[in-house]
């Protein structure tokens, strides 16, 4: 009988453990409502309310710090342009000018990481001032990084130089322009200017340019530009691009240049690839491989290079960061490989369009 017993007892303690598992996992009861509060039985000064209505919204000082930085750029952008259609108005005696001039100031930070450790974060400033006259073939351009006496080595990589470097070459020129259409496929100017420097050195320019539909995809440029510097003597660069589209989005072009440096009685030549690609009106990419070569002494390739721009439009039209990582191969240096990578943000000030 002692086994019954037990069994009975099992059975109890069975029964007894899964009633209180039930009792756990049954929901709880609900809460006993909250005390209703009659209305009438609130104080008189419940519904007094001295403050005032609504608040005003507390801005960050990020929030304060990005709104000055709008405000100012675009009074420096009425700046900017009232300046060059002043100049326009004193010089053509007009009161008023309906032409859009392409004036520009641009400020920017530059940074660089050299693969020997050698980095430093740079500013960097550059202006345009383009003048439309009254007459329409005239204008005045004062230029801030002129670079006609620049070897191709450092125009083809400005973007990835310092401002230090790129100052070696470049210089702040005043010109009078004349535009003069040659026909209907072959448009042409010509500066007559000075660098402003003491002492002053007069220079004359002439361009001409055209575009060809080759065929339903290639297209031809043509870029010739000859210039006369009083110190420096003649200098000529000629220019073909051939480009086409590479499916819906990307773009090709293959360009050659030539450019004659009288001084040094040589050429200097250049052969770039260009892709490049555009994302939604705010992203830029564009992937370059080029070969540079002169005859100064005998004919030599003089550097191998190849880079990688992004840029993306931060904000509106005018703020635009950019990173470069770029690699070359130079002949002063064995063609050992020296990579760098560049980070630039740059504020672009006018009125007349966004950064291209």
């Amino acid at each position: 009988m002692s086994w019954i017993r037990a069994l009975i007892g099992t059975s109890c303690l069975a029964i007894g453990s899964v009633e209180t598992t039930w009792a756990t996992l049954a929901p709880p009861a609900d809460p006993e409502p909250p005390p209703r509060v009659d209305i009438e039985e609130l104080p008189e000064d419940f519904f007094d309310w001295d403050g005032p209505r609504y608040l005003d919204p507390q801005d960050t000082w990020l929030d304060q710090t990005g709104h000055w930085v709008v405000r100012r750029r675009r009074i420096h952008s009425r700046q900017v342009e009232a300046l060059g259609l002043g100049i326009d108005q004193t010089l053509s005696g007009q009161t008023w000018v309906d032409q859009d001039n392409d004036s520009y100031l641009r400020l920017g930070a530059f940074n660089r990481y050299t693969e020997d450790g050698r980095m430093g974060f740079e500013p960097e400033a550059r202006f345009k001032l383009d003048v439309p006259t009254s007459e329409e073939k005239f204008r005045i351009i004062v230029e801030s990084d002129a670079n006609d006496l620049a070897p191709l080595s450092e125009q083809q990589q400005r973007g990835t130089l310092t401002p230090e470097e790129a100052d070696e070459n470049s210089f702040t020129a005043g010109a009078l322009r004349f535009l003069s259409p040659l026909s209907e496929r072959w448009n042409a100017s010509t500066d007559v200017g000075a660098r402003l420097h003491m002492p002053l050195e007069f220079f004359a320019r002439a361009r001409t340019w055209s575009d060809w539909q080759l065929s339903r995809e290639w297209r031809l440029r043509v870029d010739q530009r000859v210039f006369w510097y009083l110190q420096e003597g003649w200098i000529s660069r000629s220019w073909f691009g051939f480009h086409r589209p590479l499916g819906p989005h990307w773009r090709f072009r293959a360009s050659s240049e030539v450019r004659w440096v009288h001084r040094k009685r040589g050429f200097e030549m250049a052969q770039i690839f260009r892709l490049q690609r555009r994302y939604r009106n705010r992203h830029f990419v564009r992937l370059r491989f080029g070969v540079l070569g002169d005859t100064f002494n005998n004919w030599a390739r003089t550097e191998y290079f190849t880079d990688m721009l992004y840029r993306k439009r931060l904000h509106d039209d005018w703020l635009y960061g950019e990173i470069i990582p770029s690699l070359r191969y130079r002949r002063e240096e064995d063609f050992q490989p020296e990579a760098s990578l560049t980070f630039r943000i740059e504020m672009f000030f006018s009125s007349s369009g966004d950064l291209q």
